[in-house]
């Protein structure tokens, strides 16, 4: 475990704008820092988005309200782990 506080600290201190001086790391701290790194709800906006997992049905609805389709298409891993 002190290995992960020590990469957590280094990852999130420069993050935070704060000096890449070690801290001491325990519950009140960790806290402080993992409310910082949440995303905030209106960077989770995208989670309100109608997206449809079938491009025919959202074809039909898109034409029905006149509006666009943004159609995302990927190959291999979201991480680019192939």
């Amino acid at each position: 475990m002190p290995r992960l506080a020590l990469a957590f600290a280094l990852v999130a201190a420069p993050l935070l704008g704060q000096t890449t001086e070690l801290q001491q790391l325990d519950a009140t701290t960790f806290d402080a820092i993992w409310q910082r790194v949440l995303p905030k709800p209106s960077e989770l906006s995208y989670r309100t988005i109608p997206w449809r997992a079938v491009l025919a049905d959202a074809a039909l609805e898109a034409h029905r309200a006149d509006q666009p389709i943004l159609l995302w298409a990927m190959n291999g891993h979201p991480l680019a782990c192939t």
